[in-house]
C-alpha cells in the first residue's frame, strides 16, 4: 500500500479503526514468527537430546565392555 491508499483508508473509516487493523496484523505477524522460531528450537532440541542419548548409550557400552574385561581378568588371576 502506498501513502495515498493509507490516507484514503483513514479518511474513509477513521484513524482508530485503521490502527486497530494495523496492530492486529502486527500481532499476527509476531505470533507467526514466534511459532516458527519455537518449531525450529524444538527441532534443534530434539536433535541435541538424540545426540546426548547416543553418547550416553555409547558410554554405557564402553563401561560394560570394561566391566566384562575386568571380570575375565579376575577369573584368570584366581
Amino acid at each position: 500500500m502506498n501513502v495515498n491508499d493509507w490516507i484514503t483508508l483513514i479518511s474513509t473509516v477513521g484513524f482508530p479503526i485503521v490502527m486497530c487493523g494495523a496492530m492486529g496484523w502486527y500481532v499476527k505477524h509476531v505470533s507467526d514468527q514466534h511459532r516458527e522460531d519455537m518449531t525450529a528450537e524444538r527441532t534443534q532440541h530434539a536433535n541435541e537430546v538424540k545426540a546426548t542419548t547416543d553418547a550416553i548409550n555409547n558410554n554405557t557400552l564402553a563401561i560394560q565392555k570394561l566391566t566384562d574385561y575386568i571380570e575375565r581378568t579376575k577369573v584368570y588371576e584366581r
